[in-house]
């Protein structure tokens, strides 16, 4: 064989002999088995995961337990039930095989779902039974799951600490959200249930609303880290919130639907995105087209 030299980067590289070396070393024993003419191995799949929906929302029943508190109108009404139906249609396109639901008694949440299937009880405003029981009941899911995990907010302590030590970046921050929030109210009234839980879910809406969290970890007394500590315990309950719903995930194949209340909803993502077996999925994705749509 008539050897041929070539230049490679300011060496002498005897093509003959090189290619000779690869057929030897692919023949080898335990040697890969690749050929000069075989094509480009495929990269390998990526491996299924679970794929997790969290859904931020506002409180249905308007329970008003949070230090924020907000107005929300009937909705049993049919208007509101109409709307209700309209996002439903929507998720079920994303055909969960689990429901993780804001509750902590999982007894009594089986005997609600097992007695709203019966047709013995009707379901109460709540989000919770409006959207995740409704929804389960329509997929024939055995079962829902509690997930929550109740620890005490203090944002009394917080504000207390704020106006005595007169941190005014935080207190004019807070007054900040408390207009938008009268101004997105307003809003409410004349969105749709879809329009509200699109809004509520926009990622940048999401990670700024993440952020204001953040900033109770400023406030602090003498002597005391009010702020710090009570942010603290936040993120604590939704540690243990992520905690319970990872033990409802069981194969790569499922998909799971989590419903909480819309201020959980950047940990719980940011949560999910961190683990390797599951995959983050966007609301927007499966909220109904009609129920987004702007009213006249």
């Amino acid at each position: 064989m008539r050897r041929i030299r070539r230049r490679l980067h300011g060496h002498d590289v005897d093509l003959a002999a090189l290619v000779v070396g690869l057929w030897v070393a692919a023949a080898a024993p335990g040697g890969a088995r690749v050929r000069a003419c075989d094509p480009q191995p495929k990269a390998p799949s990526a491996p299924a995961v679970a794929q997790v929906l969290v859904l931020g929302t506002y409180h249905f029943a308007n329970p008003n337990l949070d230090y924020v508190k907000t107005h929300v109108d009937d909705h049993l009404a049919e208007r509101r039930q109409r709307e209700i139906a309209e996002v439903i249609d929507g998720l079920a396109r994303f055909a969960p095989t689990r429901i993780a639901l804001e509750a902590t008694d999982d007894a009594r949440l089986a005997e609600r779902y097992a007695a709203y299937r019966a047709g013995t009880t009707a379901l109460a405003v709540s989000e919770r039974e409006q959207i995740g029981l409704r929804l389960a009941k329509r997929l024939g899911l055995p079962r829902v799951y509690a997930v929550d995990h109740k620890l005490d907010m203090d944002m009394a302590r917080v504000m207390k600490a704020a106006q005595e030590s007169g941190n005014r970046a935080f207190l004019a921050q807070f007054q900040q959200v408390m207009v938008e929030l009268e101004t997105f109210q307003a809003r409410q009234a004349t969105m749709t249930v879809g329009q509200v839980l699109l809004e509520m879910n926009d990622p940048a809406r999401l990670r700024r609303d993440g952020n204001l969290y953040l900033q109770l970890a400023r406030v602090r007394g003498t002597g005391t880290f009010d702020g710090a500590d009570v942010l603290a315990g936040w993120y604590q309950r939704n540690f243990r919130i992520f905690a319970n719903l990872i033990q409802i995930v069981e194969s790569p194949s499922d998909r799971v639907l989590v419903m909480f209340g819309a201020g959980h909803a950047p940990i719980l993502r940011e949560l999910v995105e961190s683990s390797p077996d599951l995959r983050l999925v966007e609301p927007a994705d499966y909220l109904t087209k009609r129920g987004a749509e702007a009213r006249p």
